[in-house]
């Protein structure tokens, strides 16, 4: 009953923080997709949030998807340095994109692909008010 009453409190947050929190759960998430062979759908599970890898090329993103892998590749041409990026998707959702790239022996520099990690804003919102 508690829980529920804390989650029809109202809290005010600001954009900046919203983004914030999603820059922070995104690198959370990044975290434990850098151990060993980590389990995708159960970090997603446990994170509450989606998860989705997307290597250059291929055709199985959402268009968004593909416009922030295009933009790194773009970035890496021009050399812009490579950032992790959270982006507002509509009114509800935000995705965090993270470039996995190789230095290669002879010094190039290559995209292997991007995590894409989607999540909620109001399930930021929520635990940004257990803290």
């Amino acid at each position: 009953m508690r829980e529920a009453s804390e989650q029809q409190a109202i809290m005010k947050v600001t954009e900046a923080e919203i983004l914030d929190a999603a820059f922070a759960k995104g690198r959370s998430v990044m975290t434990r997709l850098t151990e060993n062979n980590p389990d995708t759908s159960k970090v997603s599970t446990e994170e509450i949030v989606r998860i989705h890898w997307l290597a250059p090329g291929k055709a199985h993103g959402l268009e968004i998807e593909q416009q922030l892998i295009e933009a790194y590749l773009n970035s890496l041409l021009t050399g812009t340095p490579l950032q992790d990026n959270v982006q507002k998707i509509g009114e509800d959702s935000l995705l965090y994109t993270n470039p996995v790239v190789i230095t290669r022996a002879d010094s190039s520099i290559e995209i292997k692909g991007t995590w894409n990690i989607w999540m909620s804003k109001r399930e930021l919102i929520l635990a940004m008010g257990k803290k």
